[in-house]
């Protein structure tokens, strides 16, 4: 069994095991390496830089997805853009390249709700730090995690309450597409028609659906922290007195 095989290669994955804290510490070095970078260059540098994270980011997807079809596991039930993270590797993305303002609500909100979430519990089955899939993974979510803090600290894109209203509404838009599309084709995108088969914060939560209204109420107390440090932070700066001229 080798590094591009179908079946896992070397020890089996363990969620929070030694391998899975590295991986964690690895890419958090990553991103943080990443975005050092982009506040010290030029504008030509954090052209280049950004141009590098999409070829990287589009490029680990096309290379999943080819990795999927030469094994025959491609399939629509799985392989559709549906999920958080799918849907920003391609729109967050583009938005990258070219701003607009609902773009940069959907790659913070969103971003920062699903890509941690996938980090700290992949759903990886048995692939371990040997495979093509341990790495492809992580490589993903560091870098939709590097796409929203670059443009809120790099290029001072920072969100706002009506962007987290919006991404709100639009992610419960693709819950219900989701749903939708999993009752027709038996897929499970998003997990709103069934918990994932991998260990999950949802094996706490109430069978289905039970748990829909607690993700609801989970994701829009998640929205509010990710706008939380700017509020505290602007309502610092109108304490702070203000020196005479």
């Amino acid at each position: 069994m080798g590094y591009f095989s179908a079946s896992p290669a070397g020890r089996p994955f363990r969620l929070f095991g030694g391998r899975h804290l590295a991986a964690l510490a690895g890419t958090s070095l990553g991103i943080a390496g990443t975005i050092a970078l982009g506040r010290r260059q030029d504008e030509a540098g954090r052209r280049r830089t950004k141009a590098v994270v999409i070829a990287a980011l589009w490029g680990q997807e096309l290379a999943y997805h080819a990795w999927k079809a030469r094994h025959g596991q491609w399939n629509v039930r799985e392989m559709l853009p549906l999920h958080l993270c799918s849907v920003l590797v391609w729109a967050g993305g583009i938005n990258f390249l070219r701003p607009t303002r609902l773009g940069d609500d959907l790659t913070w909100y969103w971003g920062l709700t699903g890509a941690p979430q996938a980090l700290l519990t992949p759903d990886l089955a048995d692939y371990g730090d040997r495979h093509f899939r341990f790495h492809q993974f992580f490589i993903s979510h560091g870098f939709l995690l590097t796409v929203p803090l670059w443009q809120v600290f790099v290029e001072g894109r920072r969100p706002t309450p009506a962007g987290g209203v919006r991404a709100f509404a639009m992610l419960l838009a693709q819950a219900g597409l989701a749903h939708v599309v999993n009752r027709r084709i038996g897929s499970n995108y998003l997990f709103v028609t069934r918990k994932p088969d991998t260990a999950s914060i949802l094996d706490k939560l109430p069978p289905w659906p039970g748990y829909i209204p607690y993700l609801v109420a989970m994701a829009g107390v998640l929205f509010a922290a990710e706008y939380a440090p700017f509020a505290v932070a602007d309502a610092l700066r109108d304490r702070r007195p203000r020196r005479r001229a």
